[in-house]
């Protein structure tokens, strides 16, 4: 039994309308082992009790902080049961998966608060930044799917989309190509809507930034990346990733050739350089120029998503400028905040625990784990 005789708990007095229950016992699941301990209970006229020494050692159903913290970050980081059998061999404890499961919903609800309250007053200044923008999809329960459109081939969605975001800095460097910033990047994922995404991504980028830096938007050409863009970042530059734009250049040469072909390889290479010196009205001549009669429609119609997205392809200019052009950022933090823990073989979520597990993976891999467990114990003490 954990002794508490004598302790001055915070709280741990009966307040008008409530009643009074001593001695309530519960298990206490530590670090070292479990025990149990005896506390007050305060249970008022309508709503639920309170156990002040719960509060005060900022138990989560029983767990203290720091091994809820540490389940989490497991749980976030493998399968439950797989998680819990590393765990408890590392540890000599003894948790079942389950309590994984549960603990990582429970907490993971905390995390999702935590990472869109306003926090103190932003600190970084860099010279530049860039905001990665990608999507992915994650596997749901087919119940939670039903019903909803999607690109199978039965015209179902088999995936629910998450959305990402790579926040970056960059301090360049004349003459030398772009290159990270070490330990700069932090992350934005969720599953809501465009709207709701981008108003997150630009809380993420005030909460870090007292400047105004210079700005740089990448993506691919998708409308909904271009419209966050746009709403939230109005002073950047937008740029297209060029993977995506010369793989639009490719697709384009099969209206020509036969993709593989000798003629293909060579309209691509041709087509693919002008793209790279920013060369869009060139690339959209010569293109015109080699689309078969029969044709055209469909000539034009590629055509359309160059000239429509013109101004973020100044390669050239991007790369005088020294910036990145490519968002393998955000793909690969699509990989590994999405890919590496939701989309294993098997696996299908349900909505609240993806969004809630997903909260987890992206404080932690934004390295504000720790600065989230801070936060809640201020906000439990407050």
């Amino acid at each position: 039994m954990l002794s508490t005789h004598g302790l001055n708990v915070s709280g741990d007095e009966r307040l008008k309308g409530e009643r009074k229950v001593s001695g309530v016992s519960r298990t206490l699941h530590t670090i070292f082992g479990d025990g149990p301990i005896s506390r007050n209970w305060y249970k008022p006229a309508d709503g639920e009790g309170r156990f002040p020494l719960d509060e005060a050692l900022g138990l989560v159903d029983g767990y203290t902080p720091m091994l809820a913290g540490l389940i989490c970050q497991a749980a976030a980081t493998l399968p439950f049961n797989r998680a819990a059998g590393d765990f408890n061999a590392y540890t000599g404890l003894e948790i079942d998966g389950r309590q994984f499961h549960r603990l990582a919903n429970r907490v993971g609800l905390d995390v999702e608060k935590f990472l869109r309250a306003k926090h103190e007053t932003p600190t970084e200044s860099p010279p530049r930044v860039y905001v990665m923008m990608d999507g992915t999809g994650a596997p749901l329960r087919h119940d939670e799917l039903k019903d909803r459109k999607g690109k199978g081939e039965d015209g179902k969605s088999q995936t629910h989309e998450v959305k990402v975001a790579a926040i970056f800095t960059e301090h360049p460097r004349p003459g030398e190509d772009p290159w990270r910033d070490l330990d700069s990047t932090t992350y934005v994922a969720t599953d809501e809507r465009c709207e709701a995404f981008g108003g997150m991504v630009r809380a993420e980028f005030l909460r870090r930034f007292k400047n105004v830096p210079e700005t740089l938007v990448l993506g691919d050409a998708a409308e909904w990346i271009g419209n966050a863009a746009e709403i939230n970042f109005p002073q950047a530059t937008r740029i297209i990733d060029f993977n995506h734009a010369s793989e639009h250049v490719g697709s384009m040469a099969e209206i020509v050739a036969m993709r593989d072909s000798v003629q293909w390889r060579k309209l691509r290479r041709k087509w693919t350089g002008k793209l790279w010196r920013g060369k869009i009205d060139a690339l959209a001549c010569t293109a015109r120029s080699a689309f078969p009669k029969d044709k055209t429609d469909a000539g034009e119609k590629a055509l359309a998503y160059f000239i429509k997205n013109r101004d973020a392809m100044r390669y050239d200019t991007f790369r005088d400028k020294g910036y990145f052009i490519g968002s393998g950022v955000v793909e690969a933090a699509c990989r590994t905040i999405v890919g590496q823990r939701f989309k294993c073989s098997g696996m299908h979520w349900s909505q609240i625990g993806l969004k809630h597990l997903l909260a987890i993976r992206t404080a932690i891999l934004s390295n504000r784990y720790d600065a989230f467990w801070n936060w809640r114990r201020k906000s439990k003490a407050a």
